[in-house]
């Protein structure tokens, strides 16, 4: 509930650079399903989306861009 209160107030500030750290974790299936579209969304107004997850299917769903970080290491 705590991380579903966070995005909710983020969200709520209508930032132009929106930047999350593993927002699906721990959020109930429905939910994760209606926050990718939100996020979806909130891109094509041209705000920039930022998420932080180890997760592949979040960055193959959600991404335009991957930045991979290994060993010190940035690759795109």
């Amino acid at each position: 509930m705590k991380q579903k209160l966070g995005i909710a107030q983020v969200l709520m500030e209508d930032p132009k650079v929106i930047v999350l750290d593993e927002p699906f974790n721990g959020i109930e299936k429905k939910t994760t399903i209606n926050l990718r579209k939100v996020l979806k969304a909130q891109a094509k107004l041209g705000k920039i989306v930022i998420i932080s997850t180890h997760m592949d299917a979040d960055i193959n769903d959600l991404a335009d861009e991957v930045y991979e970080f290994d060993d010190c290491q940035v690759k795109k």
